[in-house]
């Protein structure tokens, strides 16, 4: 089965390298780091962003992350293009239309192409709206603990008003940081935590963060 799944990744990845020319290298970057993660994962990750793009206002419920990737590979422009990436998105929601025909007989490997693409755009959406360098891997950590959006939003919040990196999130909570550094990311974790289960008490959310660990 893993030969299988590092098939349709590859085929993916070669997928995501000839859409560079329309979808620009940046996105192309993040999308393939997004289907390196494996098929499962990388499912579980366009998830995890498409539902804090949802709650950030950035996509529409309706809308999928595959339709938006087959639309960016289509458009004639990238998002280096507009000065801001909700721009972009705008321009691919009423200026790009794509055959519902055609994109219904797509295989897996298309699939997942376009739809690493798409939560690639997302990701960037994302980080424009909050101000935040937030990657794939920070994603796929808490998409393996089935963080909500509200938690995942809180989280990287915290991590900026602490300058905390979010990348390091996965080496926090696999115990992997000094104790000092490990402090700092309980801090705003229990911060973050304060804030979105206001009715808990501090010994409540510490266990709630405690358990983040697993």
């Amino acid at each position: 089965m893993m030969g299988l799944w590092g098939s349709i990744c590859s085929s993916a990845c070669s997928a995501i390298s000839s859409a560079v020319s329309s979808i620009g290298s940046a996105v192309a970057s993040v999308a393939t780091a997004v289907v390196s993660l494996g098929v499962e994962l990388a499912g579980k990750v366009g998830d995890a962003i498409k539902a804090v793009a949802i709650s950030l206002g950035i996509l529409k419920p309706e809308e999928d992350l595959e339709e938006l990737g087959e639309k960016a590979m289509m458009s004639d422009k990238k998002p280096e293009h507009f000065d801001s990436i909700n721009e972009y998105i705008d321009h691919l929601r009423h200026n790009v239309n794509i055959d519902k025909d055609k994109f219904g007989k797509l295989g897996e490997k298309d699939l997942l192409a376009r739809s690493a693409i798409g939560a690639s755009i997302m990701l960037k959406g994302i980080n424009e709206k909050l101000d935040s360098a937030v990657t794939p891997e920070f994603m796929a950590e808490v998409a393996k603990q089935e963080l909500a959006a509200d938690q995942i939003i809180g989280t990287i919040k915290a991590y900026k008003d602490n300058d905390l990196k979010t990348d390091d999130y996965g080496l926090y909570i696999n115990n992997e940081l000094s104790i000092d550094e490990s402090d700092k990311h309980s801090d705003a974790l229990v911060s973050a935590y304060q804030k979105l289960e206001p009715e808990l008490t501090i010994e409540q959310i510490e266990d709630k963060v405690m358990d983040l660990k697993g």
